[in-house]
């Protein structure tokens, strides 16, 4: 096999590396190690925060920096420290946030900061993404959530609601104070100013000296766009979104279900 020395494989958690279990699959831990031994670097780049990203950080004993908040921070696990973080402006987060809680009464909210995940409003949908992501959060009323560092804000409705919300979302003109982005069916992000996973990946490149490194990107949804954009190679899981498949160079054969990421993890270390 030949050396990865100068290698790094980036890929998204939920629908990529995790299936419907949120368990990482052996097959995938064993390629990783493989992966590893002959040289490669391996990170994530997820939408999750740092306490829901942290037993898969351990799992595959993360050693070089990773993306969370869907790129608003890159966090380096061997520290314990944010490298660098991203956050939406104080005031404006506040009242967009107050009036989306305000028109939909069954739209929950999270609000991310480096410090833990804040919710202001519990849902049945905002319930159940706690428990997959076992993340306590701090119940709080809006009013009584400290304002500032707000890496991202997840509202969650369901999904034949989407459509609404983003409609409405969009109808406010708030795209030059915030990006917004749909990050699975039934949630929909409100993130700083042009940050994505594929904003932090450059930003990756710089802040841990890979400017000579091949990065593979692997990803599934909307978010993940970028982020393989900007990676050297692109790859996708077969479950992934059609707007996926069309910029992925690479469309592996597998699904996040049937080792997706062993499956590219192999050609990698084969003819990639």
């Amino acid at each position: 096999m030949k050396r990865l020395d100068t290698t790094l494989l980036m890929t998204d958690l939920d629908g990529t590396l995790l299936p419907s279990t949120k368990e990482i699959l052996p097959e995938e831990l064993e390629a990783i190690r493989q992966f590893r031994q002959q040289g490669g670097k391996f990170a994530i780049a997820t939408g999750r925060t740092l306490q829901a990203a942290q037993r898969y950080l351990d799992r595959v004993q993360a050693d070089v920096p990773v993306i969370l908040f869907n790129g608003a921070g890159i966090y380096d696990p061997l520290s314990g420290t944010m490298l660098d973080t991203e956050s939406l402006p104080a005031e404006a987060a506040f009242q967009m946030t107050r009036q989306v809680l305000e028109a939909f009464p069954e739209v929950s909210a999270e609000i991310l900061r480096a410090d833990g995940t804040y919710v202001p409003r519990m849902t049945e949908y905002e319930r159940e993404h706690l428990e997959i992501c076992r993340v306590e959060p701090v119940l709080l009323p809006l009013e009584e959530i400290p304002r500032g560092e707000w890496l991202k804000v997840l509202f969650a409705i369901a999904p034949e609601r989407m459509p609404e919300l983003t409609a409405f979302i969009q109808g406010q003109g708030w795209q030059e104070q915030a990006d917004f982005m749909q990050s699975e069916a039934r949630f929909y992000e409100m993130l700083p100013k042009g940050v994505t996973k594929g904003s932090a990946l450059r930003k990756y490149r710089r802040l841990c000296h890979m400017e000579e490194f091949r990065i593979v990107a692997a990803g599934d949804f909307d978010n993940d766009l970028e982020m393989l954009c900007v990676a050297d190679i692109g790859a996708c899981p077969s479950n992934a979104q059609p707007c996926v498949k069309e910029v992925a160079n690479i469309q592996l054969t597998q699904s996040c279900e049937t080792h997706a990421i062993a499956e590219l993890i192999a050609r990698i270390m084969t003819d990639l």
